[in-house]
C-alpha cells in the first residue's frame, strides 16, 4: 500500500506542471496511467483529476453501456411497480378492516353476493326452458311443411334460428354465472385469511 501511495505521489510530482492538473484513468487491461490528459479511447472510462498538491478536484464516473442503462431503467420500473402494489395493498386492507369487524361479517357478504348469481343462473335455465318449448313448436311445424311438400315461410325459419340463438345466449350466460360463483368464493375466501392475518398480529 505504501508502495503504491509512493508511486502515486512520484508520478504527481514528475507530471506537475505550474498550477496544471494532473488525470489518472484506467485502460482496458485495468492498468492505472497518469497523465496530464486522458486518450480519448479513455475518455468514457472515467477518471480522477488531481491538483499540484495530489487533492481530487473532479471526478467523472465510467459512462454507463446501452446495456447497463437498460438493466437500471428495468431495475427503476420494477421498484416502482412494487411500490404502487405495496400501497395498493395498503388500501385493501384498511378497505377490508373499515368494511367487516368479523369472519362471520364476510361469509354473510359472500352468500349474498352467491345468492344473486345463482337467481340469475336460475333464471337462464328457465329461459332456455321456455324457449325449447318454443322451438319445438316450429320445428314440428316445420316438419309438418316438409312433410307436405311446402317451402318453409321465411318468418318460420327466422324464428326458429332466433330461438336457436336465444338458448346458446342463456347456455352460455349459465357458464358465466359458474365462472363468476367461483371467482366469489375465491375473492371472499382470500379476504377471509387477509382479514385473519390483519387482525391476529
Amino acid at each position: 500500500m505504501y508502495k503504491h501511495i509512493f508511486i502515486v505521489l512520484l508520478a504527481l510530482a514528475a507530471l506537475q506542471v505550474g498550477a496544471g492538473t494532473i488525470k489518472k484513468w484506467v485502460d482496458e487491461r485495468g492498468v492505472t496511467h497518469y497523465g496530464d490528459s486522458v486518450p480519448p479511447e479513455y475518455v468514457k472510462q472515467g477518471s480522477t483529476e488531481f491538483n499540484s498538491m495530489g487533492t481530487v478536484v473532479k471526478k467523472t464516473e465510467r459512462a454507463i453501456t446501452a446495456e447497463e442503462r437498460k438493466a437500471q431503467e428495468e431495475a427503476r420500473l420494477n421498484q416502482e411497480a412494487a411500490k404502487q402494489k405495496e400501497m395498493e395493498q395498503q388500501r385493501r386492507d384498511k378497505a377490508l378492516l373499515n368494511t367487516y369487524t368479523s369472519e362471520k361479517e364476510i361469509d354473510l357478504a359472500r352468500d349474498r353476493n352467491l345468492q344473486q348469481a345463482e337467481v340469475q343462473s336460475k333464471s337462464a335455465e328457465l329461459r332456455i326452458k321456455q324457449v325449447e318449448e318454443r322451438l319445438a313448436k316450429y320445428r314440428n311445424q316445420a316438419a309438418a311443411a316438409t312433410k307436405a311438400g311446402k317451402p318453409l315461410p321465411a318468418d318460420l325459419k327466422q324464428d326458429i334460428a332466433n330461438a336457436e340463438n336465444e338458448i346458446r345466449h342463456q347456455k352460455g350466460a349459465i357458464q358465466q354465472k359458474k365462472k363468476d360463483i367461483e371467482t366469489v368464493r375465491a375473492k371472499f375466501e382470500a379476504d377471509k385469511v387477509r382479514y385473519r392475518e390483519l387482525t391476529q398480529k
